[in-house]
């Protein structure tokens, strides 16, 4: 049931009080007058709410922040396949499956999570289209950094990841087979030196980005 005030009790209320107030001149005493309104926290004068700023920027740091010591934990295929969901990341095989002892299958299973994290922020920073076509599954070249140790994904070419490759990074060298090579413009100039979360290096092959995370 609704409950409304009753505006002829509160009339009734204010006449009573101006009745027994004293009289000076045969004259209602003039009320004094309101004071300003009062902005309180995260409202304006004008009663608009507005969020404290650092409350404001608190959501989009939640949503690009992980955490970076578990970068080189190793996670399984579901819940990588999963993250990358989530985040609007495709994953693409050319013979739809997900076994890593399968070369035309694509793998997520023992990636790193530094690794599957990074193309995630790709994903959210350059607002491109991103698609895994590569991941911890065999046929790739070995070494310590690598896609079988965890290190690198295959990402597919697309006008808008292109581009914003090549005008984000800068051309490194070439490698010897040919392939253009690029790199934040200041990574860790030695890839043996140890973690550097800047490192990567971006490999333009004829199908696909070969990315180097970590």
């Amino acid at each position: 049931m609704d409950v409304r005030p009753s505006w002829r009790g509160l009339a009734g209320i204010g006449t009573a009080v101006l009745i027994s107030l004293p009289m000076q001149n045969d004259r209602d005493p003039a009320p004094p007058p309101s004071p300003p309104p009062t902005a309180g926290p995260g409202v304006q004068a004008s009663g608009e709410v507005s969020l404290p700023p650092l409350l404001a920027g608190t959501f989009i740091a939640t949503v690009k922040t992980w955490d970076t010591t578990a970068a080189d934990e190793r996670i399984g295929q579901a819940r990588a396949a999963g993250l990358l969901l989530d985040a609007g990341v495709r994953w693409k095989s050319t013979g739809d499956c997900a076994e890593r002892r399968r070369p035309y299958c694509t793998s997520l299973e023992a990636i790193r999570y530094g690794t599957l994290m990074r193309t995630i922020d790709l994903r959210r920073d350059s607002g491109c289209p991103v698609t895994v076509t590569g991941g911890t599954e065999t046929g790739h070249a070995d070494g310590r950094y690598s896609h079988g140790n965890g290190y690198k994904v295959d990402l597919a070419h697309n006008r808008c990841l292109d581009t914003y490759v090549t005008r984000t990074y800068r051309y490194w060298r070439t490698r010897g087979d040919g392939v253009a090579l690029y790199r934040p413009p200041s990574p860790d100039p030695d890839p043996e030196a140890g973690p550097d979360a800047r490192f990567a290096v971006w490999a333009n092959e004829p199908t696909h980005w070969d990315v180097l995370f970590r």
